[in-house]
């Protein structure tokens, strides 16, 4: 599957900086195209979540249209801006496919219905980490990982120069995992270096990450297997993710909740922990 059209969600308040610059560095060797959705509740929406703080009158709902209008402005006019010091052409429709693009859509309504729409119409959504002090992140990531079908990259801390320097991808053997692998060969491909990592646990003999290094090879991508001597539980995700580290990986890939959500709330996982503790960017499908 090609990657040529990427996705950045943001809404009133969000800085998408990190994220675009994750798109640009992925977008260049691939031509992709960065399209900027700005998410914003309509009126309607607005005033459903302050139903008896608020007078419903004209005048209030002309207040959050205006503000709305205000958020959208100052977030073109960053993009715009953001594009001008990296060298990006910037295209309220379509642009070359020769060449790495930006555009700009609004949309209004609520999170969900509008990010599985647009979403499902891209190859790849780029979403941050969840921070409590900004809901919309938290909606975005859940949207783009269980209703959009597309693969997600999950911004941390840092975005590494090259984000395809080094791709270390956790392998289980999952649907998860699996899914992942097909929709990322065009990604794959671009990576200068690619290590395969599989934990020994209980369930190890069912995969094994030579197995995977021998598809990919005869897609044409060259990788390392290496195996991690962890038990079952939450020391896996540490374990991997100290793994990366060592390694220098720019990205790590790996399917999103292998098991029910409620059990990984409950009991940890390799993902919830790599959402949680992932300094670099994770790549992840479900």
């Amino acid at each position: 599957m090609f990657l040529r059209c990427l996705l950045v969600p943001t809404a009133p308040g969000i800085d998408p900086t990190k994220r675009l610059d994750a798109a640009l560095r992925l977008g260049r060797p691939l031509h992709a195209h960065i399209g900027v959705s700005f998410m914003a509740p309509g009126p309607e929406h607005v005033l459903a979540g302050m139903a008896g703080l608020v007078p419903m009158d004209c005048a209030t709902i002309e207040a959050i249209e205006r503000g709305v209008r205000e958020s959208a402005a100052e977030a073109q006019a960053a993009l715009r801006a953001w594009c001008a010091r990296e060298g990006v052409a910037f295209e309220m429709s379509g642009g070359r496919l020769d060449a790495t693009f930006a555009t700009w859509t609004e949309l209004s309504g609520e999170v969900e219905p509008l990010l599985t729409l647009a979403g499902r119409v891209s190859d790849l959504v780029i979403v941050d980490r969840p921070d409590p002090a900004h809901p919309f992140t938290g909606r975005a990531l859940d949207t783009a990982l269980f209703s959009v079908g597309r693969p997600t990259l999950m911004v941390g801390e840092t975005v590494p120069y090259d984000l395809l320097d080094h791709v270390m991808i956790a392998w289980n053997g999952s649907l998860e995992a699996t899914r992942l692998i097909g929709q990322s060969i065009t990604l794959l491909h671009e990576a200068a270096r690619v290590t395969v990592v599989h934990a020994r646990t209980e369930r190890f003999e069912e995969a094994r990450a030579a197995d995977l290094c021998g598809y990919l090879r005869w897609h044409g991508i060259v990788a390392e297997a290496v195996t991690l001597d962890v038990g079952d539980g939450p020391s896996v995700g540490a374990a991997i993710l100290a793994e990366a580290g060592r390694r220098d990986a720019s990205m790590l890939a790996l399917g999103a909740y292998t098991h029910s959500r409620v059990r990984e709330f409950l009991l940890g996982g390799v993902t919830r922990h790599a959402m949680e503790h992932a300094r670099i960017p994770v790549l992840m499908a479900h």
